[in-house]
């Protein structure tokens, strides 16, 4: 009986371990931490925030994970709870992590988070001077490459970043406004809305990834090469050799 009770507690740990490292877990953990922080840390007489907002967009929805209303601007924020080395730059389509030996590729996070900019601007009508693209990593990730401000490496970093910025004369009615619009325009949380945003954004991507006209890597203009060794013709990409995306003809 107990060396079943222990197989049992080891399979239950296992199982446990496994879930605990899905991406959306992982993910969902990183944005519950960085919630709590700016929660805990920002006065709530003059600072509204919001958590995992869907929005709906022409054509789909788009997922934010915190927007936080500020009498210094309006932050929309994306989080990343991620491990390894992390190289990129503001101008890649693609940024590389290094873990355990290992390469993976991601979206350029602040390419990802413009998308939600833009709506947030339009839903809230002010000038893009008065928002402010910010990505925070709150794992164990590490930047190699020389980032952007707006690149953050710790919830700390982000409360600084967010008080480092000057007042632009948003009075507590101006943020209160922008709030109900977003509660308004806001999509109900529940596991349809998540599977119905998932949707979009896998149609999204297999759209991209069938764009024979774009670079599956960086999404430059694709051009006619020859294999020199076989005659082949094939696409690559024009910013060949900086980049090496490759498509069938």
């Amino acid at each position: 009986m107990l060396e079943f009770l222990m197989v049992i507690i080891f399979i239950g740990s296992v199982i446990v371990l496994y879930v605990s490292r899905l991406p959306s877990i992982k993910g969902a953990r990183g944005e519950a931490r960085v919630n709590s922080f700016l929660r805990s840390n920002l006065n709530s007489q003059q600072n509204y925030i919001l958590s995992d907002l869907t929005l709906p967009t022409t054509g789909g929805t788009t997922q934010i994970d915190h927007i936080v209303l500020s009498p210094n601007g309006v932050f929309v924020i994306e989080t990343k709870n991620m491990s390894g080395w992390i190289f990129g730059d503001a101008n890649q389509s693609r940024w590389t992590q290094v873990f355990r030996r290992q390469k993976f590729q991601f979206q350029n996070p602040i390419r990802q988070n413009y998308k939600h900019i833009k709506v947030v601007q339009d839903l809230l009508g002010i000038e893009m001077r008065q928002i402010y693209n910010v990505v925070v990593f709150v794992g164990s990730a590490e930047p190699r490459t020389i980032m952007p401000e707006n690149i953050l490496w710790d919830s700390g970093d982000l409360l600084r970043y967010i008080r480092s910025k000057q007042p632009i004369c948003f009075f507590n009615r101006d943020l209160q406004s922008f709030m109900e619009k977003l509660k308004n325009a806001a999509l109900e949380k529940s596991r349809k809305t998540s599977r119905a945003h998932v949707g979009n954004v896998r149609k999204m991507l297999a759209e991209r990834q069938n764009d024979k006209t774009k670079c599956p890597r960086c999404r430059a203009n694709m051009v006619e090469r020859t294999n020199h060794k076989t005659g082949e013709k094939f696409l690559g990409c024009s910013r060949y050799p900086k980049c090496k995306g490759t498509r069938e003809l």
